[in-house]
C-alpha cells in the first residue's frame, strides 16, 4: 500500500504562482514613469559629447604604445597556458596512480 500524498506542497506552489501572476499583471509597478523627456535628452547629449571629443585609438600613438603590447602579452599568456595544460595532461597520463 502506498501512503497518500500530501496536497500541501502543490497548494503552496499554486499559491506562489498565483501571487506572482497577480504581481506581474497588476497595474501598479515599482518604477515610476518618466516625468518629462528633456531629462533623457540631456543624458544622450552628454554621451554624444564624450564620443565626439575623444580621439580614435590610432591617434596619438595609443595603439602602438598601449593596445598592441597588452594584446600581444595577453595572447602569449593564453597560448602558454594552453601549452602548459597539454603538458600537465601528458604528465598525468605518463604517471598513473
Amino acid at each position: 500500500m502506498t501512503r497518500p500524498r500530501s496536497v500541501l506542497p502543490a497548494l503552496l506552489a499554486l499559491g506562489v504562482l498565483a501571487m506572482s501572476a497577480i504581481q506581474l499583471f497588476s497595474s501598479s509597478c515599482f518604477v515610476a514613469p518618466p516625468v518629462n523627456q528633456k531629462q533623457n535628452h540631456a543624458g544622450i547629449a552628454g554621451a554624444a559629447a564624450g564620443f565626439l571629443v575623444s580621439q580614435p585609438a590610432h591617434a596619438g600613438g595609443v595603439f602602438w604604445d598601449e593596445i598592441l603590447p597588452y594584446s600581444l602579452s595577453i595572447s602569449f599568456a593564453i597560448i602558454w597556458g594552453i601549452i602548459l595544460g597539454f603538458v600537465l595532461l601528458r604528465l598525468q597520463e605518463a604517471f598513473p596512480e
